[in-house]
């Protein structure tokens, strides 16, 4: 399934904040196996958000890139409003 960009941009802030809370939740239990496991899920599938937005949309961050040329100037940037674009 295809998602706008928007739509994708949206599902990797609240991925990122889910994994932020579940970090947060670990530092005052860190013996909960079951908060453990949800954590490792959260964060494979946060990879696979990541990765489905670099490739439709260019790199998140500029640690993103992967091509041989400097690709992260070429699209708008993940905070960019689609109507901004690059300048």
């Amino acid at each position: 399934m295809n998602m706008t960009r928007r739509e994708l941009l949206k599902k990797l802030m609240d991925i990122d904040f889910v994994i932020h809370e579940t970090v947060l939740y670990l530092d005052g239990h860190p013996n909960n196996k079951k908060a453990l496991d949800y954590y490792k899920t959260v964060q494979e599938e946060q990879k696979e958000i990541y990765n489905q937005y670099a490739t439709q949309f260019g790199p998140v961050t500029a640690e993103n890139v992967k091509q041989d040329t400097w690709t992260w100037i070429n699209e708008p940037w993940p905070w960019q409003n689609e109507r901004e674009g690059n300048e």
